[in-house]
This record gives structure tokens, sequence and C-alpha cells, in this order.
């Protein structure tokens, strides 16, 4: 894609993000159909709406394949908070944990990362797009969908796997076991891939344990992580 394209679908990308208003679908003149494309719009609406980002998130894209693109502070919601499905358009929650760093990421080196500490949480994914995502470009391009972190409290990392699970009303599922070291490692991999991250910066892993949501009116969402606790949202 040459570089008038990619400007362009910046500047309709960064005002979507910043009014709120939904996106049509880009014009096929300047359509993303490559990851390096996709992840350049990214960093230019990041750069055009003067956001710093915090961290990196790898989460399920609506087709199912994981993306990573960046966590933004400000995109931070306590334990018990309300959604609203005018601003989640086309929302979908999934169980997540935030990672905090002890050390920096570089991006020549293979080692895992140190995780110094670690929130239980629920990642609420969303689009600018009228009408969803036309594919994982798009995604990827629209801050791979960033939405909302809804955090718990602050926890050890875990030596063992856990069971996570995703819970909509008053279910009560087993969970699933997962690695989270593991899940870390990826995402880490992720960052370094996109240039590092310092210390104390984040990792956010999202889609474990269970499948992804839908968000629907008058619901509730629980992520029970096994000796980690819980977080909640409800949605209106």
């Amino acid at each position: 894609m040459d570089q008038d394209p990619i400007t362009r679908a910046i500047g309709y990308l960064s005002e979507a993000f910043e009014t709120g208003n939904p996106l049509a679908p880009l014009p096929p003149e300047i359509a993303i159909t490559t990851q390096d494309d996709a992840e350049e719009v990214a960093g230019g609406v990041l750069a055009r709406l003067g956001f710093a980002p915090c961290g990196v998130r790898l989460v399920p894209a609506a087709d199912g394949s994981l993306i990573a693109g960046p966590m933004l502070e400000a995109r931070f919601l306590d334990d018990g908070a309300g959604l609203s499905l005018e601003i989640m358009r086309h929302g979908r929650a999934s169980a997540a944990l935030l990672g905090v760093l002890g050390a920096a990421l570089d991006p020549e080196a293979t080692t895992p990362p140190e995780i110094i500490a670690i929130h239980p949480a629920l990642d609420v994914s969303a689009s600018r797009y009228t009408q969803g995502p036309a594919d994982r470009f798009a995604e990827i391009a629209d801050l791979a969908g960033l939405g909302l972190l809804v955090l718990g409290k602050r926890r050890p990392m875990p030596e063992a796997p856990i069971r996570v699970a995703l819970i909509e009303g008053d279910a009560k599922p087993k969970g699933i076991l997962c690695d989270l070291r593991a899940a870390f490692e990826a995402a880490a991999a992720e960052a370094r891939r996109l240039g590092g991250l310092p210390a104390g910066a984040v990792l956010v892993v999202a889609g474990l344990g269970a499948p992804v949501l839908g968000l629907k009116s008058g619901a509730s969402v629980t992520a029970r992580f096994t000796g980690l606790g819980k977080v909640s949202a409800s949605v209106g």
C-alpha cells in the first residue's frame, strides 16, 4: 500500500476512535491487505491521537486467530464496572490476565518475560466499523479491536497452570486448565516483534480458557481464575 492510502486510513480510523462515531467499511482503494500495512495504520492512529501505549495486548480476532495491538492505560476499569453497548459496538468479552513486566523485553532476546505481578481481567473488545471488521487486517488497524479492560486485584504470578472460566449470568462451569507462562511467552514474542517494551509495561493475554462471549444488554459476565479470584462486569 502506498503512503496516501495509509494516510487516509489513519484519518478515517482516528476520527472514528476519537468521536465514537461508526465507520463505514474502508473504500476498496484503501483496503488494508497485509499485516505490515495494518500495523502501520494502527501506529499512525496512536500517533495522530497522541496516545502512548503502556503495553501490548494479545487477543482473539473476530475470525478466531490471535492478533496483537496496543494497550492504553485510559482503557482500564475497576472490577464491577458497567459496560455500555452504545460504546462497545460489536462488543465481545473474554477472560484475560494483565502481567506487569519486571524487566524490559529486548527485541533481540528470547528468554521468557519476567512477570512480577498479574491482575485477573475481563477483556472487552469493540469495533469502530459499523458492520464489524471485514477481516483480521482491518481489525489490527483498528488497534486490534481495543475496547476496555476490567481489572481485578493484583496477585503474584502462579507457578502452575490454573483453571479459567468465562461465565455469563449464574452458570458454574468447571473452567479450562491454562498454561499462563506459555500465554505470556506468546504475548512477549509479539511485543518483541513490535519493538520491545520497558520494565513496568504490561502484557495482556486475552481469550483464556473459554470461548469469547458476545455482549448482551442486561447480562453480567464474570471471569473466574482458580487461586486468583474473579472479575465481573455488567452490560447496560
